[in-house]
């Protein structure tokens, strides 16, 4: 009788111990972690000192196109190695899209930052962009020199075959002569006999010799090759001397692109 009794009891006790245990709470679901991101351009790629520059593009977050609304700063600076500079601020709006415009000065970096307005987070963008001037530049084509030339009958010089552009050619000539009475010609042209027409635009004719003269060749072509040919006039006698120091230069104008 009493193990049976005594049985009943520990079962008993058994069955409310089970009972009183306190339930184990089911662990809470992961939080899921929002991804922020921003899409940015500075545009265009390349202008000149001040030139528009728009700072646009999308900050937000990631799958969202409402609910976005934050507030974008934008700054510059023009090396890696600069501190940047605040340069303006805007408002994305709910679909997270942003847009201002600036002036742009010299190349360098321009970056956004952007911050939503009620939640704690951020994106940033960076882009590059390019400014420019272009200059006009005396690019050098030929030159001949030559000392105590008699040119009896004729002196001529021949440059190699070459390639110009098709703007005006400025030619510099220097001329010092014993004798005033010798002249000549400078050309450019594709004309392998190197014939002379009077009033060709390619060619500058001094019968009775000039110098020092600065003047323009407009010869039409963009190659061929510059001739000089000079002459001086028969002396009188044995005793008259007829050298000339002869010299000419070419250069021809054209635009350089500088970034800065």
């Amino acid at each position: 009788m009493g193990s049976t009794r005594l049985l009943t009891i520990g079962t008993a006790l058994v069955v409310a111990l089970a009972g009183s245990a306190p339930a184990v709470a089911a662990p809470p679901p992961p939080k899921t972690e929002i991804q922020t991101g921003m899409e940015f351009t500075a545009g265009p790629d390349e202008t000149t000192p001040g030139g528009q520059v728009v700072l646009s593009g999308w900050a937000g977050i990631e799958g969202r196109t409402t609910g976005n609304a934050g507030r974008v700063e934008f700054f510059f600076r023009k090396k890696p190695t600069d501190t940047k500079v605040l340069i303006g601020t805007t408002e994305a709006g709910s679909s997270g899209k942003f847009r201002y415009t600036a002036k742009a000065t010299v190349s360098g970096e321009y970056s956004a930052h952007y911050k939503h307005r009620k939640l704690d987070i951020t994106a940033s963008g960076t882009d590059s962009l390019n400014v420019y001037v272009d200059r006009p530049v005396d690019r050098f084509l030929y030159s001949w020199t030559a000392e105590s030339l008699s040119c009896l009958p004729t002196c001529t010089a021949e440059g190699p075959e070459q390639f110009v552009s098709a703007t005006p050619i400025k030619v510099k000539l220097t001329r010092e002569c014993l004798r005033p009475k010798s002249g000549g010609r400078i050309g450019f042209t594709a004309d392998p006999e190197n014939v002379y027409r009077a009033g060709t635009p390619g060619w500058r004719d001094f019968p009775d010799g000039v110098g020092p003269t600065e003047f323009e060749l407009n010869p039409g072509i963009t190659r061929g090759h510059f001739y000089l040919e000079w002459t001086s006039a028969t002396p009188t006698s044995d005793a008259e001397l007829t050298a000339c120091n002869l010299s000419f230069s070419a250069t021809q104008q054209h635009v350089e692109r500088q970034y800065i």
